[in-house]
C-alpha cells in the first residue's frame, strides 16, 4: 500500500470517506497494524458523526487509539503506536 511513512517506515493511510461503507478500510488498516487519518470533510456534519462513530465502535475491539486533530479530522492509530501530543503555542 502506497502513502505517507511515518517513523519506523510504517506506511499511514489518509482516508476521506464518503459512505460508511469506506471506514471499513479503516478497520483492516488498523488490523493490519497501520495507522489511519480521517478527514470527514467532504461529507455533512451528520455523515461525518455516522462515519466517526462507526470507526471508534470497530478500533474499540482492536485496542487502538483515537486522537481528534481537529474538528474535521481525526487519527486513528494501532494499540502498540506511540503518539507524542504537543500542545499548541497560544
Amino acid at each position: 500500500m502506497n502513502g505517507p511513512t511515518v517513523a519506523g517506515g510504517q506506511q499511514l493511510l489518509v482516508l476521506y470517506p464518503q459512505q460508511l461503507s469506506d471506514t471499513r478500510r479503516l478497520i483492516e488498516a488498523i488490523k493490519g497494524d497501520q495507522a489511519v487519518v480521517l478527514h470527514t470533510s467532504q461529507v455533512s456534519d451528520e455523515q461525518a458523526q455516522r462515519l466517526i462513530d462507526f470507526a471508534c465502535g470497530g478500533v474499540e475491539a482492536l485496542a487502538a487509539k483515537v486522537h481528534r486533530i481537529d474538528a474535521e479530522t481525526f487519527l486513528f492509530a494501532p494499540g502498540r503506536a506511540v503518539v507524542h501530543e504537543t500542545a499548541q503555542a497560544a
